[in-house]
Parts: C-alpha cells; sequence; structure tokens
C-alpha cells in the first residue's frame, strides 16, 4: 500500500488536492481529487504513463471557490460526490448557467453529480462518506477509509470548517467513532467572526427598524445564513422586520425547504420597488453591486442609490472593493466563517492523527503550525508527490529530526482503531455524526449573541433590556414536513401586519406610540452628534475633522454624516 498527497492549487486558492492510492487495484493508481478551486488542472497533475487516471471527485461545499474548476476537470468518468444538501446547491447553481461557459460540461456536470449520506464505495477497498462541518449550509468534510490488508486507513479533508452552526446545519463534530490518520487541514482562521456577524445582524435591525430602506448584499449561502439569524432573531426580540430574500438568495433557501420567522424568498422579480421597502431587510446578491449590472442587487441598489433614507450594507467574504460612497448610507461588513486558531489547535490535539497536511494558507499563517502538534506537519507551497505511507508503514516529512519522530510515534498509541475487514462490518452501528439540519435552533450555536445585539443597535436598546428578549436562545421548529414557500406565505411575510405572541400587530398604531418612538429615535440622533470642522473641499471631495473620537468605529469604516451648519 502507498499513499501520498499532491496540492492541485498551490499557487492560488490552496484548498485542492490529489490523493493517490496504489494498492486497491492492479496495475493501477487510484486518484481522487477534493474540491476543484481556482488553478486546478488535473491533466497537468496525472501521468496516464504511470497508469494514472481520475477516479473521483470530492466536494466540501457549494461556494464557487471551491468548485470553479469542476467543468474543467472532469475526465474518465469520473463521478463527482458530495453531500446531498452541498448537491442540491449545485445543481440549482449549474443548472443556471452562471458559473460555466461550456453548456455539454455544463451537463456532463449534473449527470455526474452523486449525492451521498453515508459510507460510499468509490472502488473496492476504497469508500467515502460526509461528516457536518459548518461554516456554511450543506458543507461536509471528505472521510475516507482505506482497505490495507489486516489494517484500515482513514483520511479525513476537513474543506472550509467551523465549530459553530451554520442556518441550523451542524458544526465541525471531532468526537468521531474512528480514529483519524491523515487529517487534510483546511487551516483558513478567523478570530473575529461571532463579534462581525453581530455587529451585521444588529445594523441591519437598527437601520430597519429606524425606517429605513436596508439592502443587504451577499453571495448566495451567506445571505441565507444571514436571512436565517435574522428572522429567528426577530422572535427572540419579540419583533418583526420583515427580510426577503431575492434572487440567487432565494434559490438555495427554496431548495433545501427553509421555513423561516418573517422571511420570504422572490426568486424572480420585474419591478425593483415591489421588493424594497421602508422597514424591511432585502437580502441579494452579489457581495458588491454595480450601479449598471443586470443582477439582483444590482438592480436593487440602482433604485436606492440616491435615497438619503436607505441603507446599503455589503457583506463580504473576499477580496472585493466593496462600493465606498452613493446617496444612500453605505457600510460594509467583512464576514468570512472560519474557526479561530486556537478552535484548529483544539480539534487537531482531539484528533491525534498520525499526519496533518495544512491546506488553504501559505505564509507565515501556515507556517506556524509547522512541529506544532504531536503529529507529522505537512506544509508544503509546490507540487511534488509527498509520501505519507509505503510498504514500512506511515512515512515522516524528509526534515523531521529524530526527536519529532520519536515525540509522533510515542503519541500515535491508538487503540480503538478498526482493523481491516473490521470496520466495515462494525461501522453499521457506529454513530457518525448526522448531515441533517437541526430541527432546533440555537441562535448562540450559531455564533450570535443576541444580548450584543440590543446592545449594538440603539433602536433595540431604547426598548429592550436583558430581560424583555423571550427565553433563552433556543427555540424549537419542526422540519420534518417541511413546505415549500407558497405565494399567500410571501405574500404574509412581507404584509405590513404579522402575528407575535398569538397577538394582530397592524399600521393601526395609536397616535401615542408613534409620537413615543419619535421621541426615542430624536433622543438617539442627539446623542449621537458629534461636532466637525472643514478643513478642504476640492474636485467634490469634503474634507472633515471630527473634534471628538467617534466611537464604535475602525479605520477604513465608511460612516454616515448629517448636515447640519453651526452659526458660531
Amino acid at each position: 500500500m502507498h499513499i501520498s498527497y499532491q496540492h492541485a492549487n498551490p499557487f492560488t486558492g490552496r484548498e485542492s488536492v490529489v490523493l493517490r492510492i496504489d494498492g486497491l487495484l492492479p496495475d493501477q493508481t487510484v486518484c481522487v481529487l477534493i474540491d476543484t478551486g481556482e488553478g486546478v488542472a488535473i491533466d497537468n497533475l496525472l501521468d496516464e504513463d504511470e497508469e494514472e487516471y481520475l477516479t473521483a471527485i470530492c466536494l466540501t461545499h457549494a461556494h464557487l471557490d471551491h468548485y470553479k474548476t469542476l467543468d474543467e476537470n472532469l475526465r474518465d468518468g469520473a463521478p463527482i460526490y458530495a453531500a446531498p444538501d452541498t448537491a442540491a446547491i449545485l445543481e440549482d447553481a449549474i443548472a443556471a448557467g452562471n458559473d460555466f461557459d461550456d453548456q455539454e460540461s455544463t451537463e456532463t456536470v449534473l449527470d455526474r453529480l452523486s449525492p451521498i449520506d453515508g459510507w460510499t464505495t468509490i472502488v473496492n477497498g476504497l469508500r467515502v462518506r460526509p461528516v457536518p462541518a459548518g461554516h456554511t449550509p450543506g458543507a461536509a468534510g471528505v472521510l475516507l477509509s482505506v482497505d490495507d490488508d489486516d489494517e484500515q486507513r482513514t483520511i479525513l479533508a476537513t474543506g472550509d470548517f467551523t465549530m459553530r452552526r451554520a442556518a441550523g446545519y451542524p458544526g465541525f463534530e471531532p468526537d468521531l467513532p474512528i480514529d483519524i490518520d491523515v487529517l487534510l487541514l483546511n487551516a483558513a482562521s478567523n478570530a473575529d467572526v461571532e463579534t462581525k456577524l453581530t455587529e451585521t445582524v444588529a445594523r441591519l435591525i437598527d437601520r430597519a427598524l429606524a425606517g429605513s430602506t436596508v439592502l443587504a448584499t451577499a453571495s448566495g449561502l451567506t445571505g441565507l445564513h444571514l436571512a436565517y439569524l435574522l428572522g429567528h432573531a426577530n422572535v427572540q426580540l419579540d419583533i418583526s422586520v420583515p427580510i426577503r430574500l431575492v434572487g440567487h438568495a432565494a434559490t438555495p433557501a427554496d431548495r433545501l425547504n427553509y421555513d423561516i420567522p418573517s422571511v420570504s424568498t422572490h426568486q424572480e422579480f420585474t419591478d425593483p420597488t415591489t421588493i424594497l421597502d421602508s422597514g424591511c431587510i432585502t437580502i441579494a446578491g452579489p457581495e458588491v453591486p454595480s450601479r449598471e449590472g443586470p443582477k439582483s442587487a444590482d438592480r436593487l441598489f440602482a433604485t436606492i442609490d440616491d435615497d438619503p433614507g436607505a441603507t446599503l450594507v455589503q457583506v463580504l467574504s473576499g477580496t472585493n472593493s466593496p462600493i465606498r460612497t452613493a446617496g444612500c448610507t453605505v457600510h460594509d461588513e467583512f464576514l468570512s466563517n472560519h474557526p479561530s486558531r486556537e478552535k484548529i489547535d483544539a480539534l487537531v490535539d482531539q484528533l491525534t492523527p498520525m499526519h496533518v497536511v495544512i491546506l488553504h494558507q501559505k505564509g507565515p499563517a501556515a507556517d506556524r503550525y509547522k512541529d506544532k502538534f504531536a503529529s507529522y506537519v505537512w506544509v508544503t507551497d509546490d507540487q511534488t508527490r509527498h509520501t505519507l505511507l509505503d510498504e514500512r508503514g506511515w512515512t515522516p516529512p524528509p526534515w523531521v529530526s529524530t526527536m519529532t519522530r520519536q515525540r509522533v510515534e510515542q503519541s500515535s498509541t491508538n487503540t480503538s482503531r478498526y482493523m481491516g475487514d473490521g470496520l466495515e462490518e462494525a461501522d453499521g452501528g457506529l454513530l457518525f455524526p448526522s448531515m441533517d439540519r437541526r430541527p432546533d435552533v440555537d441562535l448562540e450555536a450559531e455564533g450570535l449573541d443576541i444580548e450584543a445585539v440590543i446592545q449594538r443597535a440603539p433602536t433595540l436598546s431604547a426598548t429592550h433590556s436583558p430581560s424583555q428578549t423571550t427565553g433563552s436562545q433556543t427555540t424549537t421548529h419542526s422540519h420534518s414536513q417541511p413546505q415549500e414557500p407558497t405565494t399567500s406565505a410571501i405574500h404574509e411575510a412581507s404584509d405590513v401586519e404579522s402575528r407575535r405572541d398569538g397577538k394582530s400587530v397592524t399600521e393601526d398604531a395609536s397616535l401615542e406610540q408613534i409620537l413615543d418612538r419619535l421621541d426615542r429615535l430624536e433622543s438617539t440622533i442627539q446623542e449621537r452628534r458629534y461636532p466637525a470642522r472643514v478643513l478642504d473641499t476640492q474636485n467634490g471631495v469634503t474634507l472633515l475633522r471630527v473634534e471628538e473620537e467617534l466611537p464604535n468605529t475602525d479605520t477604513g469604516e465608511t460612516v454616515g454624516v448629517v448636515l447640519g451648519i453651526d452659526d458660531e
């Protein structure tokens, strides 16, 4: 038995890798490609003279950077494996015809796409199954089981992952019923996801409650995730802010049968003014809209561009440059859902694999993992084939010291490994984490702090206290019989009238309630006024110096300015 790995795109995303396994098929190497990110060219990696053919492609989730070159890497009739809901999302995205240029390749991808929810045989002696990964709806790690005579070798590719839930989908659970020999670790990290997530939700709710027409622009799956958090935050906060998922952001919500409080879906629309409304949050893609583009967010932004009472919040996950100036209020938030470094370290310590291969990181961010764990750690930036297992057993990197080798061998004393066919016979009774979306709603497990939302949203903090939230952050909604959104449900969700705790809340509020809200808003505006001096006005640009330090602001952040001339 011989197992090796090779980076498939070390100079771009570094999330894609080729696994080679010799010893399963006579005179042929089994080659498995995990994810097809930017720059992957499998034809340049496989050597047909050495009887290398693509055996399978495994996809971890439906973010474009992980399947961008899928159509370019179809060969040898290889099936494409993905968790069921990732496969469903991909089917819709690919069928829409926006990802691949060639129609024939699009049809081939759809034909070969194979959903898997349990152990699936790739070839005799090699099986694959998904495990939950958090990060985004439907995401999964890829767990491979390799028969090696009387031993079982296990390889886990995490893909992008979080311990947190993602729109109800479970996070990565390291307490697996089998030991992991090789960990292909996507080591992208982010320490402030929960803070940014809470800030984004608070900003959106605050602007909507203040009466602004709010447009949030995000990728499709991030938009769905936001809608999930906003809709269930409505319940926790005992408020009723309509949320509208539009265009490609609506498609996965409908396909996955989401039923989220206060959320309606609109895959298509003709008139943007029917989708946008004062006091409503509309979510559409792409992340950064264009003033003259044809996409949903482009058309919606063009409608509010010159509206000083509207708000644009751009939710970014990559390197796109956001819009900084417009007639409406403009904000941008960076929200890249990855675990902290501490969580990554704890995961590796718990799994204690023999090998750790660092993916999706480069430079100092990757180098920090060298010699960090009681494992052989591979931090490579080339397309060399690196041997993990040969006829002598597990093979350390050539650069490790004798001391490191002894440390790894001493720590590798696991006794729970299943031997040979024992795993295949026993795993029917093993409890692997379920890929199913959870029926209970747990905003804390999603990374959302409801109390912090109240504190960060002036329109909420003026009317709420911690004791006024409706119980804990965990509620239960049945998904046992999901229903497709109906026209009546969409109209009801977008109507002004809504139901809260069994009571009808309509526009027929008393004059006293309206005046009370106006008083609170006036108080909020007065409390947040800061004097500024005009330093220069040239070429359409005005430079201001604020005399006091603004709280809760960061360098480069866009803030709104309300003009009031001081006669003095």
